[in-house]
C-alpha cells in the first residue's frame, strides 16, 4: 500500500486513531513490539477546521471529509478500483488527494489504474511517474503550458506533447544543436532523434510531426553526461564508447515503448470512433422511428441536419428539445421532394412537346428544312406551348404524354407553324417587291392545303435567299440576305431592297464571279450559315490599294465610290457656276468614274492565293515608296521593314492633298506615292507634284470629310 509523509500533529492523534492489528503484529506478540499506528489523510485540526458547524446544528461530514478521515491504506485500497482517468480526476479535486497521488509511493496505484483502462494502457515507463504518464497518454494538452489544443504535436520518442510555441522552443534541428554545442559528438545524434532506429529495425519516424528532431533537455543532459565521463575517462574514445552503449539501450527502450503508446492511441481512437458511430446510428434510428410514428416517410428525414450528429442518446427530454425542429425540416424536405418530382414530370412533358415541335417545324419548313437558320421563320417553341391544347398537356401533372395525345395536337401545331412561317416570309417578300409590309391575300392562301402552302413558301424562301435579292439595312449600313435578317428590322422599317440603291450591281458582281442570278447568297457570302469566310478584291481599284473584302463589304465599297463620285461631280459643276473662292479650281482636269459597274469588264475577283501573293508584294512595295516625295524626302534609305520600325523610319513633316478634286472631296492627306494613283485613276492624267498636289495645311484647307481613301459617309443615299 501507499504511505505518505507524517502529517503535523500525528503524535496528538494516536489516542483517537483506529488500531488495526496486522498479521505480523499478531505473530510477534511475544516480542512486545509497540503496535504501528496507521496514518490518516488529514490531521484532527484540519478535519475540525473543515467541519466547523454552521448555525446551531452540528455539521454533517461530506464525502470529501469522510475520505480525508480514512487511513492511507484504506484510501489506497479504494483507489485501486479506479481506472487512470478516474484516478486523475480524483487527484485534481483536493490538494490532499493530489499530494498523496503524486508521491513516489503511489506508483502501485497508478499501475493498477492503467490496467483498468479499456483497452489496457501500456506499462508505465520506469522513467515516468504515474501522473506524468497519465497526463501524456490521456490529456490532450501541452506538456509545458498545459494549453488544451485541437491539434498538437505528440512525440512518442521524447514522450512529450507540445503546442506550436513550445515545440519551437524545445524541439531542435541538427543545425541548432551544433550551434549550441559545437563540440557535440555527431555519433550521439542518431540515438537522440525522433527518427532513431532500434536494434530490430523499428522506428517512430513521422510521429513527431515536425522537422525539428531533437529534444532540448535531452541534448543538454547527454552533453553534460558526456563531459563528465570525458573528465573521468582516459580518452574521449573510451567515454564515447561507454556512452554510446547506454544511448543504444536508451533509444531501444524509447522506440519499443513509443510504438506501444502509439498503437494504444490508435486503438483508443478506433474504439471511440466505433462507439460514436454506434451511438449516432442508434440515435438516428430512434429519430427516424419517432418521425415514422408521426406519419412521415423515412426518405424525408433530414439526414444532413446537424442535430443528427449530436452524440447524445435520444431520451424523452432530448426529443422534446429537438423534435419540433426535425419535424419542420422533414416537412420541408417532403415539400421539396414533391416539387422536384413535379418538375421532373414537367420536364418530361416539355421534352415530349419539344420533340413534337421540332418535327412540326421540319415539316412546315418543307425543302428548306436543311438550312438551320431558316427554321427561325417558324414561331418559337415558347409561342407554341401557349396554344390551349398544348398548355393543357404541359400543365397536366402526369408522367410524360401518351402518343395519342401528342398526335391530337399535331394538326393544330402544324397549322400554327405554317401561319407563322407565312407571315415571316411574306413580309420580306413584300419589302423586296416594294409592297406594303403587312399586305397578305388571305383568300388566295386560305384556298391552299397545308402541302400546297408549304410548297409555295419554299418558292418564296428560295427566291429571298438568292444573292441578287439583298436587303439594305439602313441602321447597320450593310447589305444582308434572308434568313440571317431579323424580323425586328422589318417591324422597325429599316429594311429596303438593295436593288433600289444600286440597280444591277449585285447581278454584275455575280457575273464577274461566273454565277447566275439564281445563286444563293450563302454560296458567295460569309453569312452566318456559311462555314468559310470568302474574300474578294475590287478589280476597278488599283491593285496596289485594293483591299480584300467580303461580298457584302464589296457592295458597300462600290456604293461608297458611287456616292463620292456623284457628290464630287455635283460640287465640281457648282464650281463652274458659282466660284467657291478656292485657290485651285478643278476646271483644267478630267473627272472619271472608273467604279461604274455598268461598264465592260469584271467588277470583282475571287481570292486567289497566287494572285494575292503578287498583289500583297506590290502593296508592300508601295508602302516602301512612301516618303519619296521630292519636297519631303531627304535621301534616307526607306524600306517596308524600316517603315514599321519607329526607330528606323524617317520622320515625315507633311502629307499632301489633291488640288484637282473639289474642295473638301480630296482623299485624306497622304504621301505622294498614293496620291499619284488617285490622280491617274480619277483625273486620268500624269500626276505633277507641283501642279496637282499641295502640302496639307489645316489653317488653309478644308479637312476632307472622308475618313478613308475615296470614302465619304454613306448616309444620304
Amino acid at each position: 500500500m501507499v504511505s505518505t509523509r507524517s502529517q503535523k500533529g500525528q503524535s496528538t492523534s494516536n489516542a483517537t486513531s483506529r488500531k488495526v492489528s496486522s498479521p505480523a503484529t499478531k505473530k510477534n506478540k511475544k516480542d512486545k513490539e509497540p503496535s504501528r499506528k496507521r496514518v490518516r489523510l488529514a490531521s484532527p485540526e484540519t478535519k475540525a477546521a473543515e467541519q466547523t458547524p454552521v448555525g446551531d446544528g452540528p455539521a454533517k461530514p461530506g464525502l470529501r471529509e469522510l475520505l480525508l478521515g480514512l487511513p492511507i491504506e484504506l484510501f489506497g485500497e479504494i483507489c485501486s478500483f479506479l481506472d487512470a482517468i478516474e484516478l486523475r480526476r480524483l487527484s485534481l479535486t483536493d490538494r490532499t488527494f493530489w499530494s498523496v497521488l503524486v508521491s513516489a509511493k503511489s506508483n502501485g496505484i497508478w499501475r493498477q489504474a492503467f490496467k483498468r483502462v479499456a483497452p489496457p494502457m501500456p506499462e508505465c515507463p520506469e522513467t515516468m511517474s504515474g501522473p506524468d504518464y497519465a497526463q501524456f497518454m490521456l490529456l490532450d494538452a501541452c506538456t509545458i503550458c498545459k494549453a488544451y489544443l485541437w491539434q498538437h504535436s505528440i512525440d512518442y520518442f521524447h514522450r512529450v506533447r507540445y503546442c506550436d510555441a513550445c515545440r519551437q522552443r524545445n524541439i531542435l534541428s541538427k543545425k541548432l544543436v551544433l550551434n549550441s554545442y559545437p563540440d557535440f559528438p555527431l555519433d550521439f545524434l542518431k540515438y537522440l532523434s525522433s527518427e532513431a532506429v532500434s536494434s530490430d529495425g523499428s522506428s517512430l519516424t513521422g510521429s513527431q510531426g515536425s522537422k525539428r528532431l531533437y529534444h532540448k533537455v535531452t541534448i543538454a543532459e547527454v552533453y553534460n553526461l558526456w563531459k563528465s565521463l570525458s573528465e573521468k575517462a582516459d580518452t574521449h574514445e573510451a567515454a564515447n564508447a561507454r556512452l554510446i552503449e547506454r544511448l543504444e539501450k536508451y533509444a531501444d527502450n524509447r522506440i519499443k515503448s513509443g510504438l506501444k503508446m502509439k498503437d494504444w492511441h490508435k486503438d483508443v481512437r478506433d474504439q471511440k470512433f466505433a462507439q460514436s458511430t454506434k451511438l449516432r446510428n442508434d440515435r438516428n434510428d430512434a429519430i427516424i422511428a419517432k418521425l415514422v410514428e408521426l406519419g412521415h416517410e423515412p426518405r424525408d428525414v433530414p439526414l444532413y441536419h446537424f442535430i443528427l450528429n449530436d452524440l447524445v442518446e435520444l431520451t424523452d427530454q432530448e426529443w422534446e428539445r429537438i423534435g419540433l425542429t426535425l419535424i419542420r425540416a422533414t416537412e420541408s424536405n417532403k415539400a421539396n421532394r414533391l416539387y422536384g418530382q413535379s418538375m421532373r414530370r414537367r420536364n418530361e412533358r416539355t421534352r415530349a412537346l419539344q420533340s413534337l415541335w421540332n418535327g412540326i417545324v421540319a415539316t412546315a419548313s418543307g425543302t428548306r428544312a436543311v438550312y438551320i437558320p431558316e427554321r427561325n421563320a417558324c414561331p418559337y417553341f415558347n409561342q407554341f406551348w401557349h396554344l390551349p391544347p398544348v398548355a393543357a398537356l404541359l400543365s397536366a401533372d402526369t408522367d410524360g404524354i401518351p402518343p395519342e395525345q401528342l398526335n391530337a395536337v399535331r394538326p393544330e401545331g402544324l397549322q400554327f407553324a405554317i401561319q407563322g412561317r407565312r407571315s415571316y416570309l411574306v413580309r420580306f417578300h413584300n419589302i423586296h417587291k416594294g409592297l406594303p409590309v403587312d399586305q397578305i391575300n388571305e383568300e388566295e392562301w386560305s384556298s391552299l392545303s397545308n402541302e400546297e402552302t408549304i410548297a409555295k413558301l419554299d418558292v418564296i424562301a428560295a427566291e429571298l435567299a438568292q444573292a441578287v435579292n439583298g436587303f439594305w439595312d439602313s441602321t447597320r449600313k450593310v447589305v444582308d440576305w434572308y434568313p440571317s435578317l431579323s424580323l425586328g428590322a422589318v417591324d422597325s422599317g429599316v429594311l429596303s431592297s438593295a436593288e433600289g440603291l444600286a440597280p444591277g450591281l449585285i447581278a454584275r458582281m455575280l457575273e464577274s464571279l461566273g454565277r447566275d442570278h439564281t445563286t444563293e447568297a450563302g454560296v458567295v457570302t460569309s453569312g452566318s450559315w456559311s462555314r468559310k469566310t470568302i474574300l474578294y478584291r475590287c478589280t476597278r481599284c488599283d491593285e496596289r490599294l485594293a483591299p480584300y473584302l467580303t461580298f457584302p463589304e464589296m457592295i458597300t465599297h462600290f456604293l461608297e465610290k458611287k456616292a463620292w463620285f456623284d457628290k464630287a461631280s455635283a460640287a465640281r459643276e457648282k464650281a463652274f457656276i458659282e466660284p467657291s473662292g478656292s485657290k485651285d479650281p478643278p476646271s483644267h482636269s478630267t473627272f472619271v468614274n472608273d467604279h461604274d459597274w455598268n461598264t465592260e469588264g469584271d467588277v470583282i475577283a475571287s481570292d486567289n492565293p497566287h494572285e494575292k501573293g503578287r498583289i500583297t508584294k506590290a502593296q508592300n512595295q508601295l508602302e516602301a515608296a512612301y516618303g519619296n516625295d521630292p519636297e519631303d524626302y531627304d535621301g534616307e534609305y526607306f524600306t517596308n521593314r524600316s517603315r514599321r520600325s519607329a526607330n528606323q523610319a524617317p520622320r515625315r513633316r507633311t502629307r499632301r492633298i489633291c488640288r484637282l478634286c473639289p474642295e473638301g472631296f480630296s482623299p485624306k492627306p497622304m504621301y505622294f506615292a498614293t496620291l499619284k494613283i488617285h490622280i491617274e485613276h480619277i483625273h486620268c492624267k500624269q500626276a505633277n507634284v507641283e501642279e496637282d498636289t499641295a502640302a496639307f495645311d489645316r489653317s488653309r484647307h478644308i479637312v476632307p470629310a472622308n475618313p478613308w481613301i475615296f470614302d465619304v459617309p454613306f448616309v444620304p443615299l
